[in-house]
């Protein structure tokens, strides 16, 4: 058998899929079987073990917990919980994962930062309700197919400021509620995947080297803010860096 302890940093949140075969975690009193096509959250703070064997494929990625806690409301109730993951939510979560294993030290806090966010949304998007949770039950394939379009609406349409459940709703043809229901069954509020789909169009604006000279309120209201203050604001929290310092970290690197 091989055994891989987890606690290898100070407070992080290793997430690790079975890709072939099977594996068994065990931690906060629990113990789990791994099987294939499922992962699994576990931290590094606390005592844990993981374990397979050496015909087990697996992919295990550490991400910080502050980071994840941000996109997955309520961390601690989905530790040691196996996740199932479909075929194409696999082969994207592999891709995220490959992206974030690549990095080294050497690259760009800028994108070191926008690897880690994106993975941490996907990872968000699978921790959907159990039984007992009726709101938040696992979606049907109609309700996924409706939430794909509304995401796609929320893609063309990121530089409106009157983007919301209303407008979203109109366009499908459901209430409004039902838009936001669509977001609480993936762990996240219609409003905290708007703020993170604007913050990673103007930080990818911000990094463009075609867009050097514009002004960061246009580039701030072209991706729906309408408030200069409130941009700049989130995005420090969301980036560990202010807008102006982005670009020139970019213009500096090159």
């Amino acid at each position: 058998m091989l055994d891989a302890a987890t606690a290898l940093s100070p407070d992080n949140v290793v997430f690790a899929v079975v890709l072939k075969g099977s594996a068994r975690a065990s931690q906060h009193g629990r113990e789990e079987i791994i099987e294939q096509d499922h992962a699994i959250l576990m931290t590094t703070r606390d005592p844990g073990r993981h374990t397979s064997s050496r015909e087990t494929q697996h992919l295990i990625v550490q991400i910080e917990r502050a980071a994840l806690s941000i996109k997955v409301p309520h961390l601690n109730t989905w530790l040691m919980r196996p996740l199932r993951l479909e075929i194409q939510t696999l082969r994207l979560l592999m891709a995220h994962c490959q992206a974030a294993i690549d990095l080294d030290g050497s690259a760009p806090t800028d994108l070191q930062h926008h690897v880690a966010a994106d993975l941490c949304s996907l990872i968000a998007l699978l921790t959907i309700g159990r039984e007992n949770h009726p709101e938040t039950s696992r979606p049907s394939s109609t309700r996924m197919l409706r939430l794909q379009a509304i995401q796609a609406a929320i893609e063309a349409g990121l530089g409106s400021h009157d983007l919301s459940a209303e407008t979203l709703a109109a366009t499908e043809r459901i209430s409004p509620d039902y838009v936001r229901k669509l977001f609480r069954e993936h762990g996240l509020s219609l409003s905290e995947y708007l703020l993170e789909r604007r913050l990673a169009l103007a930080h990818a604006r911000l990094l463009d080297p075609l867009r050097a000279n514009e002004r960061i309120g246009k580039i701030a209201d072209e991706a729906g803010f309408s408030d200069l203050s409130y941009f700049n604001r989130t995005f420090r929290r969301r980036y560990a860096t202010s807008p102006s310092d982005l670009r020139r970290e970019r213009k500096n690197a090159t």
